[in-house]
């Protein structure tokens, strides 16, 4: 059903209707009315035990149970004036709500002087749903303007169950969700080795679509701290700037700085650009003066600008990119090249009248670096494609035939070796499948049991790539999509030599009426046919770089995945690689995943990972010079050849402990190093009014103060700990230490959802 809702801007014009048991009515000016009033004008409605009214001044009074309701305010109290021209009212001892707002409270006196602005005074007042007051604000003095969508109270003090918490001389606040300039609430933070810290941020609304926050931030074992963003949003731009600076770092005795600038621009619905460019003064920053939960737990800040255009089958990708390394062990050729352009151009097209697919990669960089002994290059790579895909209802066979070139031209070159290097490939692949279904009928269950059967055919021939400097190349880690996958390198930098031929199958238990799998079984093999024989420089030990070795192998490691959704509180998810060379598991994964009512999870994993790499690449070393006491002294090492090992637990929760109060938590921890790799717990609730988050963490940050010896590498990073908390009072604002604790948890513990 539909429902007229009066006008306010109607009430000039409105006839004025009042009702009630008993009137009298003197010389047409002034009514008096008894028993069981009512009036109605425009939007405003008021009912009273007797009223009276005069029409010259058009004032009414009402009396005994007053409740006056208008566009989002309803008062109730005993005795109430209101000026009908003027759009004013008094009331004496009221309670008062407004439910778009959402507030309600009350004050001994309220007094309306305008359709927008009403003020009230010795108010207690909150968004708390009625029934709930685990938090109010009392103020001596409490304005509300609509038409701004501000509050403002003066002797505020904030009542959090029936305790005070907080007080301010004056407090404003948003009455919707328009943006305010003011002082938001401090925040305290504690940080290992920032100690005890405050801030008093301070929101600035410049224009609607600009606006800063000042967060200036003392800490109590290094000093002050100033920092601001920046934030805009154009027809076609939309943007951040955000600075941190400490004059003088008390400890270290010298300036410290953060700065970042990003940008989004879409020029047109095809054209569009990107900047993100950040810069930070020392390698310790983020773990001293950082926030611990968004500790940045990577080697190199990462600085780009790029400009695309995209449309249908062409696209053109124009981008510089730079690195500033903070891992104080990685130096020389540890460090990555910038791409000083880097320029990608790329076509695909299908043709309708015949079964082909046509497409083209092609890419230009320029690789720069500051290490003068390794050499910069100019980089081409072009890649013509043709595909024929043939498919069916239950099968297909895409045939596919590429030519990679790649043209090289080397800066800095050592003497005597070609700066000029080219190659070329021909890369032939034939992928295929079929497709199979039966319907099922399992305990009143309908269900659809799919076998999908994949066969792949990779060759290219093998070219001698080791004069080829590596500038973005590395192993891809072997996982299931490794079956398919042309280059077991990423990057460009080497092309691998393949003639082989994989094999996979794939099964699924499909729920008829959801789509869901229930069941997922996927199993795959790759079969060699010759030698592996294309190396790359990328297996690092310490500061020393040894070729990945030769793969000799007849197989692949066999892969499987399993997955299943039992039900619907239940899944599991199940990975395991099997080397038949060495009859030894090498990979394993195992993950059960149960959420019962909103909020109930429990996650339990387990990993497991046997890397090879490290001890075949110093045996393929040492067969080419035994004598090498380094590589000895590394073979040597059993702490080193399991560097890349990784066995490990990991258990994350949530779970309702009482009175709709949450234990929140999550342990990994590293059954090869016998220690806890991260750790957090703590509790939250929310109810209709307030939210309360609090946590304590510690974590090894891999980022380590200090080089370590080349074969110290099982040295652990160093550790962080830290106390984090939130606390919202729906309608009020927010207080914290930092990050949102509910962004956090989301990418912490999987199947949590931030509240909204």
């Amino acid at each position: 059903q539909k429902y007229y809702v009066p006008d306010k801007n109607q009430r000039d014009i409105a006839d004025l209707d009042m009702d009630s048991n008993y009137a009298e009515i003197y010389d047409n000016e002034i009514g008096n009315y008894q028993g069981n009033v009512e009036m109605k004008r425009a939007d405003q409605r008021a009912s009273a035990n007797s009223a009276n009214y005069d029409s010259v001044s058009e004032t009414v009074d009402l009396h005994g149970n007053v409740f006056y309701s208008e566009d989002e305010l309803s008062l109730y109290t005993d005795t109430a004036t209101l000026k009908l021209a003027s759009d004013e009212a008094r009331l004496r001892d009221t309670l008062f709500i407004s439910p778009t707002t959402p507030i309600r409270g009350k004050a001994s006196a309220v007094y309306r002087d305008s359709k927008f602005l009403s003020r009230y005074k010795d108010a207690a007042y909150t968004t708390c749903e009625p029934g709930n007051q685990d938090w109010i604000v009392h103020a001596t003095d409490l304005k509300l303007n609509k038409k701004t969508g501000q509050g403002a109270a003066k002797n505020a003090w904030v009542e959090f169950k029936g305790v005070p918490i907080f007080y301010s001389p004056y407090l404003s606040f948003p009455m919707d969700d328009r943006r305010k300039t003011g002082f938001l609430v401090p925040v305290p933070g504690y940080t290992q080795k920032g100690g005890f810290s405050l801030s008093a941020p301070f929101y600035w609304n410049i224009a609607p679509n600009y606006d800063a926050t000042l967060r200036p931030r003392y800490y109590a074992n290094r000093g002050t701290l100033l920092a601001g963003d920046f934030r805009y949003l154009t027809e076609k731009s939309k943007g951040l700037v955000s600075a941190e600076y400490m004059p003088n770092d008390t400890i270290l005795d010298k300036p410290r700085y953060l700065a970042t600038i990003k940008n989004n621009t879409r020029f047109t619905p095809n054209i569009s650009s990107n900047l993100d460019l950040n810069i930070v003064s020392d390698k310790q920053y983020f773990s001293e003066l950082g926030n611990a939960l968004s500790f940045p737990n990577f080697s190199h800040i990462r600085s780009y600008a790029d400009a695309s255009y995209v449309d249908q089958g062409v696209s053109l990708i124009g981008r510089v990119e730079s690195y500033q390394t903070i891992d104080p062990n990685l130096r020389g050729r540890l460090r990555p090249y910038r791409r000083l352009p880097q320029l990608n151009f790329s076509l695909n097209h299908e043709f309708e009248s015949v079964p082909a697919n046509t497409a083209l990669e092609s890419e230009y960089v320029y690789f720069q670096h500051d290490d003068s002994s390794l050499p910069d290059a100019h980089r081409l790579n072009i890649k013509p494609t043709v595909s024929f895909p043939l498919q069916t209802a239950s099968a297909y066979i895409t045939p596919k035939l590429s030519l990679q070139h790649t043209q090289y031209l080397l800066n800095n070159q050592k003497a005597g070796v070609s700066d000029s290097i080219s190659r070329t490939l021909p890369i032939a692949s034939i992928d295929s499948g079929l497709f199979f279904e039966k319907d099922l009928d399992i305990a009143g269950n309908s269900l659809l049991h799919t076998l999908e059967p994949r066969l792949f055919y990779l060759y290219i021939p093998r070219v001698n790539q080791n004069d080829i400097p590596i500038f973005d190349s590395s192993l891809y880690d072997f996982q299931y999509d490794s079956l398919f996958r042309e280059n077991r390198f990423s990057g460009t930098d080497r092309i691998q030599d393949a003639n082989q031929f994989t094999a996979a199958l794939t099964s699924r238990l499909v729920d008829s009426k959801t789509g869901l799998d229930r069941l997922k079984l996927s199993v795959g093999e790759i079969f060699y046919f010759q030698d592996r024989k294309v190396t790359a420089p990328v297996v690092r030990i310490g500061t020393t770089f040894l070729e990945s070795p030769v793969q000799t192998s007849s197989f692949s490691p066999l892969v499987g995945e399993l997955s299943s959704q039992l039900n619907e509180h239940f899944s599991v998810e199940t990975g395991l690689q099997w080397d038949p060379h060495t009859n030894d598991i090498i990979r394993g994964k195992a993950l059960l995943h149960f959420v019962n009512n909103p909020g109930e999870i429990i996650n339990v994993g387990y990993t497991y990972r046997k890397n090879t790499l490290i001890k075949d690449s110093l045996d393929a070393a040492l067969a080419n010079d035994p004598l090498n006491k380094t590589l000895v002294g590394y073979r040597n090492n059993s702490k080193l050849l399991r560097s890349n090992d990784i066995i490990q637990s990991d258990v994350s929760f949530r779970w309702p402990i009482y009175d709709n109060w949450f234990a929140i938590g999550r342990w990994q921890y590293s059954l090869l190093y016998d220690r806890t790799q991260e750790a957090f717990f703590g509790f939250e609730k929310e109810n209709c009014c307030w939210r309360f988050q609090v946590i304590g963490r510690r974590y090894v940050n891999n980022i380590r103060a200090s080089a370590t010896t080349a074969t110290g590498l099982d040295t652990p990073g160093t550790s962080q700990t830290g106390i984090f908390f939130q606390i919202e009072f729906k309608g009020l604002g927010t207080t914290g230490t930092g990050q949102d604790l509910g962004d956090f948890f989301e990418k912490s513990i999987y199947g949590y959802r931030k509240p909204e």
